[in-house]
């Protein structure tokens, strides 16, 4: 049947034991140690012949190439057990000269691969011209043979046993009386073998699990909304999305997009907040608008065009979350301004903290500037966040945003922002996040959007 493992520990469980992995790692060292070499091949003996079966620099081409045990230099190592030199394969009557002029090796030492008492492999480092190899090199590949070997043997044993224990456990037919059990230990097995080979593979297979466990799930993703109020009438104008996740873990939920990002699932777990959040528009009277958040990869993706194709833009307000540099402005902006030309407004996320500076203000050309609640917590007790406040006021006229203070818990803060000249607030003091029905009881409030 079907392996019980997921996928992505199989194909990781797969790499992690896969000694051409680590058989490769030793040729592209190897090409570096030695500065003469053009090439640099591994072969393991079958006890006729020796076949090629990984190679750097030109010998990588060529890899598949077997020469016979007693007809070869590569053969004439493994049959003696001692490292064997020619500084000219097309004079020495020990090489297989057909497969060096193939090869186009001209100087070539071959480093027997042992494992205890067996001789399974060559280590054959080659050059295009004659003489290429000194007594130094010659003395630099006798040092490393040994640990070339048990590397090498090594991977090759440990790949066999792992195989062996992963398949007798995860092989058992559905239809067994004790499948369950043996699946749960078949999983139980491959967990440890990968926590041990690769000691974070198990943690980024479980954090893309859990990920891909509330896209598979969207009910496990709610959104809550918080007020954004117009401080000069404490009307409410605009409502902020915020997702909530249904977990196990509990946490908050900056940690599962961080995870999410890190998986590569960032995009699709930011496009699917967007998309729960959008059903709450018809929710909500016409006169108040919906923030919606999403970092730069998002919003140049096709997937968040083709979410956002079918709502009212006008309606709708984007906050772009930056918490990593931007790489490609230009396209970022074309983005924007394909969604701007249809009535969406633009807000900068968190201005004072993270990557969001003057410079990227500028050139996002944004509708709203949003001051995170790093810069607005304490600022009536604080002269220097009072001053950075005001100058991103006048900033914000001469460029004409206007300016949204995050994070205002207190009325004394609330009091200090309204004679900074600061036209919106979110925070606590203002109204908690809770669900869409909770805004019935601020109706009368309401006001034209901003």
């Amino acid at each position: 049947m079907t392996s019980p493992l997921g996928a992505d520990l199989e194909t990781t469980l797969s790499t992690a034991i896969e000694p051409m992995v680590l058989v490769q790692r030793v040729t592209d060292r190897t090409l570096e140690l030695m500065g003469a070499a053009d090439g640099v091949m591994v072969g393991f003996a079958d006890g006729q012949t020796v076949t090629y079966v990984c190679g750097s620099g030109r010998s990588g081409t060529r890899v598949g190439t077997s020469v016979a045990i007693d007809a070869s230099l590569s053969g004439l190592a493994v049959r003696t057990g001692q490292i064997q030199r020619s500084d000219d394969t097309q004079r020495d009557p020990r090489v297989d000269a057909d497969a060096c002029r193939l090869l186009s090796v001209v100087s070539l030492v071959c480093v027997p691969l042992s494992r205890g008492h067996e001789t399974f492999g060559i280590l054959a480092v080659n050059a295009s011209t004659a003489g290429a190899f000194t007594c130094e090199d010659i003395a630099t590949l006798t040092r490393v043979a040994d640990f070339v070997g048990v590397v090498i043997g090594s991977a090759r044993d440990l790949h066999r046993v792992s195989r062996e224990l992963l398949d007798e456990l995860d092989l058992t037919s559905p239809s067994s009386p004790d499948a369950r059990s043996t699946t749960s230990r078949g999983g139980t097995a491959s967990r440890y073998v990968v926590g041990v080979l690769s000691p974070d593979a198990v943690d980024r297979i479980d954090s893309s699990q859990r990920i891909r466990a509330i896209l598979d799930r969207p009910e496990a993703l709610s959104i809550v909304v918080q007020p954004i109020v117009d401080l000069g009438d404490d009307q409410v104008v605009a409502v902020e999305a915020l997702a909530r996740f249904a977990g196990p873990p509990q946490r908050s939920p900056d940690r599962w997009f961080a995870e999410a990002h890190r998986c590569d699932l960032g995009v699709e777990l930011e496009v699917l907040a967007v998309r729960r959040a959008l059903t709450l528009l018809p929710r909500l009277p016409p006169c108040v608008s919906l923030t919606l958040n999403a970092g730069p990869l998002t919003v140049m993706s096709e997937w968040f065009r083709e979410t956002v194709s079918a709502a009212p833009l006008d309606r709708v307000i984007l906050e772009l979350t930056e918490h990593t540099a931007i790489d490609d402005y230009p396209q970022l902006v074309a983005s924007l301004r394909a969604l701007r030309s249809r009535g969406m407004r633009l807000a900068i996320d968190d201005t004072g903290s993270g990557f969001s500076s003057l410079a990227h203000i500028l050139k996002m050309a944004p509708d709203f500037i949003k001051l995170d609640r790093e810069l607005t917590t304490g600022i009536d007790l604080d002269p220097v966040r009072r001053a950075l406040a005001a100058s991103l006021v006048t900033f914000a006229a001469e460029t004409g945003a206007q300016i949204i203070a995050e994070g205002i818990e207190t009325e004394d803060a609330l009091v200090t922002l309204r004679q900074l000249g600061v036209r919106y607030g979110q925070g606590y003091h203002l109204g908690r996040p809770a669900s869409i029905d909770a805004l019935a009881d601020r109706r009368a409030q309401l006001a034209p959007p901003p």
